[in-house]
C-alpha cells in the first residue's frame, strides 16, 4: 500500500448541523471490499466504525496496517487519513457514525480553556468490549440511538454523548504521555486543526506552516501535492461550507454570513460562493437540493478537496 507525497488524499466531508451533529450510516450495503484501495481518505468530524463481520486491515500512512475483526470498534479523529481492506474473499459488513461530539448540542457548556476531544486524539483507538468496556457499550448505546433517529432531538442520545466524551477524556488524559505504537502523525493536522477552529480568522501561510514545522515552501507544495489545492483556497473553501450550514440553518441576512465566516466583502463572499457550490448563495437558500441529499444520509465523497464522485 505504498504512497507517493503527490497522491491527492481525499476528503470525505459530512455536513452535520447544528442541531444534528451526527450521521449514521447503515446496512447491508456498507461492506468493504478485499481489494487495499490505492488513495486514503480522512473526515472532518469523528468517525465510529463498527465491524459487524469478517476481518481484515486498516491502512495508514507509508504502508502502515492494523488488523480488526467482527466485534471491534474504532474511533478515529478528523484528519488522519485511512483506508479499510477486508480479508481475502470477504466484504465485511461495518456500520459507522459520524459525530461531533464537542457540539454544543451534545456537550453542553464546555470550558474554554478545556481542549476539545479533537485535539486530545492524536490517534485511533480501538475498542473492544473487553479492552475499554464503558466506552465500548456508550458508543453501542449512540449507534442505536442513532440508527433509529433523523435528528438529535434524543435525551438519551444526548446523554450517551455526554457520558462517552467523558470516559474519552478520561482515557486520553491517561495515555497523553505514553508512546502510542499505533500513532501516525499526519503532517498536515495541526494546520487542517487550526483552520477548522478558526476560519473566521485571518489565516495566513507563515502560521499555517509554523504549526507543521515546515518551511513556509515545502508547506506549499506539501498541501498543494496531498490536498489538491493551496492553503489559502482551502480556507476560503472551508469558510464557504460553513456559510452553506448557515444559509441551512437561520434566516441571517447573506451579507451577516458572509461577515460570521470571516469574509468581509460581498462581492468576494458571491464570487466564491458559485464558484464552489456552482449556484449563488441565495439559490443555494432558496434550493431544497441540500435537504433532499441529507435525507439520503451518505457520505459526499470529496477528492482532493472538491471534486465530488458521481453517486
Amino acid at each position: 500500500m505504498g504512497r507517493q507525497s503527490k497522491n491527492i488524499i481525499e476528503y470525505r466531508i459530512y455536513e452535520l448541523q447544528p442541531d444534528m451533529p451526527f450521521m449514521c450510516l447503515s446496512g447491508e450495503e456498507w461492506r468493504i471490499s478485499d481489494v487495499m484501495s490505492d488513495r486514503l481518505h480522512f473526515h472532518n468530524c469523528l468517525e465510529i466504525g463498527f465491524c459487524l463481520s469478517d476481518s481484515g486491515l486498516l491502512g495508514f500512512e507509508n504502508g502502515v496496517t492494523y488488523p480488526f475483526k467482527a466485534g471491534d470498534v474504532f474511533l478515529i479523529p478528523r484528519f488522519l487519513p485511512h483506508t479499510t481492506c477486508s480479508a481475502p474473499g470477504c466484504r465485511s459488513r461495518w456500520d459507522y457514525l459520524f459525530v461531533d461530539l464537542d457540539a454544543s448540542t451534545l456537550s453542553g457548556a464546555r470550558n474554554p480553556q478545556q481542549p476539545t476531544l479533537s485535539s486530545l486524539m492524536g490517534s485511533f483507538l480501538h475498542i473492544t468490549r473487553d479492552s475499554h468496556p464503558r466506552i465500548y457499550f456508550l458508543a453501542n448505546c449512540l449507534l442505536e440511538e442513532a440508527r433509529d433517529r433523523h435528528d438529535s432531538d434524543s435525551p438519551l442520545f444526548s446523554l450517551y454523548s455526554l457520558l462517552l466524551s467523558a470516559e474519552l477524556r478520561l482515557l486520553l488524559n491517561a495515555t497523553a504521555h505514553k508512546p502510542n505504537a499505533n500513532s501516525r502523525a499526519f503532517v498536515l493536522r495541526p494546520a487542517l486543526e487550526y483552520i477548522n477552529n478558526h476560519y473566521v480568522e485571518p489565516c495566513n501561510v507563515e502560521k499555517l506552516a509554523g504549526l507543521c514545522h515546515l518551511s513556509q515552501t515545502h508547506f506549499r507544495r506539501l498541501f498543494l501535492s496531498i490536498m489538491g489545492t493551496t492553503p489559502l483556497q482551502y480556507v476560503i473553501y472551508i469558510r464557504i461550507r460553513q456559510a452553506c450550514i448557515r444559509l441551512n440553518t437561520t434566516s441571517d441576512p447573506i451579507t451577516a454570513i458572509a461577515q460570521a465566516v470571516g469574509i468581509s466583502s460581498i462581492s468576494s463572499f458571491n464570487r466564491n460562493f458559485q464558484q464552489i457550490m456552482s449556484v449563488s448563495p441565495q439559490q443555494y437558500r432558496q434550493s431544497n437540493k441540500h435537504i433532499a441529499a441529507r435525507q439520503k444520509q451518505y457520505i459526499l465523497p470529496c477528492k482532493g478537496w472538491l471534486l465530488p464522485e458521481n453517486l
